[in-house]
């Protein structure tokens, strides 16, 4: 099957379900003016996302709840940082307040594919169009000397249920069904020296870091930069974009920012750790490997 009839299937799948809402309901990124301007908003959940293995935030957002990265993340066949169990993940959300109805913001602090790893699962779990990350993370919030509160907020549980019939992660076999469509963008969002020691064939090389200011100001870069390097990559509003790095974290960003620019997106969980076990499957290389 090719690439275009996956696309209408997917499509027709999707409607046939009853799920009328848009993808695009809310702004998949949303800035520290907006946030500021809403935090009273009843409709919105703030959740700070991070790894509390490098310490507990000691500063919050007001309002906002707290989620430990490593609750996200389950390793499966020996490979890291896929998604764990679809009831233990509705639990972890359900604790952090957020409910089918609310508007989830999601924020962090650099690297900004922490909390972007969070917003790749909500969508997965059908929270597809109701889920923002803030731009620029805590940083800039806090460069901005916008307000903070010592703790997290500690409300009562939400009502959320996951809707799987969302279309998010792509597997391996699938993916490798397609390579040779033209309307695919393939996109590995690694640094350029772990890209050129193995990377699925067809791929453009576009480092999460190069789409964000720097690491003290991990805002998104002039948007007409970031859709220049997608464009490059061969992303097309008529196709499919599907993002992979090493384990699942960094493509994170790079899966949200192209789901920003509004391109037809899948996650590829695997990534290379997955795809690089697997002789069956083609890989190219750029360097050679001592």
């Amino acid at each position: 099957m090719r690439l275009r009839s996956l696309l209408l299937l997917t499509t027709v799948a999707f409607l046939l379900t009853g799920v009328a809402r848009a993808q695009e309901d809310v702004p998949v990124l949303v800035s520290t003016q907006w946030l500021a301007e809403h935090l009273d908003d009843d409709n919105i959940v703030i959740v700070n996302v991070s790894m509390a293995h490098m310490g507990m935030p000691t500063e919050y957002i007001p309002g906002a709840s707290y989620i430990d990265y490593h609750e996200l993340e389950d390793t499966v066949d020996e490979i890291p940082i896929e998604m764990p169990p679809l009831e233990y993940l509705e639990g972890v959300f359900q604790k952090a307040g957020i409910s089918n109805d609310k508007h989830v913001v999601i924020y962090g602090t650099n690297p900004a594919h922490e909390a972007a790893r969070a917003f790749v699962t909500l969508e997965y779990l059908g929270h597809k169009g109701k889920t923002s990350m803030l731009d620029g993370g805590f940083e800039l919030w806090k460069a901005e000397d916008r307000p903070t509160v010592a703790e997290a907020a500690d409300g009562p549980p939400g009502a959320f249920k996951i809707d799987m019939s969302g279309h998010v992660l792509i597997s391996a076999d699938e993916l490798a069904e397609h390579l040779d469509d033209p309307k695919l963008a393939l996109i590995d969002a690694r640094p350029a020296e772990q890209h050129a020691k193995g990377f699925i064939p067809g791929t453009y090389n576009l480092f999460w870091q190069d789409l964000i200011v720097s690491d003290e100001e991990p805002r998104l870069k002039d948007l007409d930069e970031v859709k220049a390097r997608f464009h490059e990559a061969g992303a097309s509003k008529e196709g499919l974009v599907v993002i992979y790095c090493q384990i699942g974290m960094r493509a994170s960003y790079n899966y949200l920012i192209s789901r920003h620019l509004g391109y037809e997106t899948r996650f590829y969980d695997g990534s290379w750790s997955e795809w690089g076990k697997r002789y069956d499957l083609p890989r190219e290389k750029t360097v050679s490997v001592q």
